[in-house]
Order: C-alpha cells, then structure tokens, then sequence
C-alpha cells in the first residue's frame, strides 16, 4: 500500500464530494428562507458544525479501519503513525480550504440576492470575507477535531468501553482550538463550552499546531503495542 496517494487521496475526494452536496443543500435552505421568511446571517456559517463532526469520524476511522488494513499489508505501526500523521496534518488543511470557498461563494450568492452575511456568533474573523483567518479558524478545530477522533478510536478500539477516558481529553483538544480563536464549543441541546482566551492569529496558529501533536503523541501511545483484533466471520 502506498502512501499517502491512497489514504489521503480516498479521503479528500470522498470530502470533495460530501461538500458538494453539503454546499447545494445549505444554498437550497438559504434560498427557502430568503423567499419564504428573512434572510439575515449567513447560513453556511451555522451549517459548518456539521463538517467538524466528520472531520471526528475520519480520525475515528484512521485508527479503527485503515491502522488493522495497514498491519494486514506488512506496515508496521511506527509506519502508519507517521502515515496518519502526515495525513492529519495535509486532511485538515483541505476542508479548512472547502470551508473557506463556502463562505466566498455563499458571499457571491447573499451578494447577488442583496442579503447581509451578518455572522451569528464570535469568531477569529469578523467578516466571512476575511478569507486568511477564516482559513486559519477552521484549520485549528479542524486539527483539533481530527486529532480528538484518533486518540478516541485509539482508545475505544484498544480498551473497548474503557475508551471512554479518552473523551473528556478529546473535548480538552477541541476546548482549546475553539477557545484560541475565541469561538465556542457547539453541542447539540444548545449546550455550549468555552475558553476565555484572546482571539489572535499568533495563538490560534500556535494552538492549532499543540493541540495536534499533543493528540497524535497521545494516539501514538495506545497503538504503538496495540493487539489487533479478528473480525467476526
């Protein structure tokens, strides 16, 4: 098996494609609520949880089921760590880049339909428009979120419902990078968490590296002697 054409390549394009849609859906909504109500805030800005939560499931899915087909195919996991690595580290900053061009194509669409692309909540950037810190926002929870997701399914794959420690540090990685851009943590119910730091770009950067070393060494340290486990026929 080859890297990282396969690994990285197979989970871009399946990104590249779910964003496609993603992004048709979130401008069929927008249009609706333009014609049948008031349009006032950007529609992708709330549609955007959503992609934080895949980007938890990919990582989930680096460990669970690319580390056990790597090993099958004669890698070790010093090898495979390096590959998931390599691949978290290239993964996130290509939604981040999908993100992005959401918020400058919804800014042609609200631009063309005279609507304001007022946001709804704080973040790193005060306008959709500041494409730069848009990126480097959702770059950090991005990584953040990523990270979370292999050391959880490091841990669940490993200890079974002993995996459960591994979830309050994953909410610690994502606290941090939302609270280094000075946004919050969105949960469904309306539950929100927070960090009061100071939104800059020198820290959301800097938080954004830390936090994904931090959950990749801590990854790292459960699979590094993990048993692999035999699928039921």
């Amino acid at each position: 098996m080859r890297f990282p054409s396969r690994l990285l390549a197979a989970n871009m394009w399946l990104a590249a494609m779910l964003w496609a849609a993603f992004l048709v859906f979130v401008a069929a909504v927008a249009v609706g609520v333009a014609v049948f109500g008031t349009l006032t805030e950007s529609a992708w800005e709330k549609a955007v949880q959503l992609p934080r939560w895949y980007a938890l499931f990919v990582g989930v899915a680096l460990v669970r089921e690319f580390l056990p087909m790597y090993i099958a195919h004669g890698q070790t996991r010093r090898q495979f760590g390096v590959h998931a690595a390599v691949t978290v580290a290239l993964f996130a900053p290509f939604l981040s880049a999908l993100i992005t061009v959401g918020y400058l194509l919804e800014a042609a669409l609200y631009g063309l339909a005279s609507r304001p692309q007022a946001l709804g909540q704080a973040h790193l950037f005060t306008e959709p428009t500041q494409l730069p810190l848009v990126f480097a926002e959702y770059l950090t929870e991005f990584l953040a979120w990523i990270v979370a997701g292999t050391f959880a399914g490091a841990g669940f794959y490993r200890w079974r419902h002993g995996g459960l420690i591994t979830i309050p540090v994953g909410i610690a990685l994502v606290l941090l990078a939302a609270g280094a851009s000075g946004t919050q943590l969105r949960f469904p119910f309306a539950i929100r968490l927070g960090l009061d730091l100071p939104g800059s770009l020198p820290l959301t950067l800097g938080a954004g590296l830390g936090v994904s070393l931090l959950g990749l060494a801590l990854t790292w340290l459960v699979i590094r002697d993990m048993p692999l486990r035999n699928k039921p026929a």
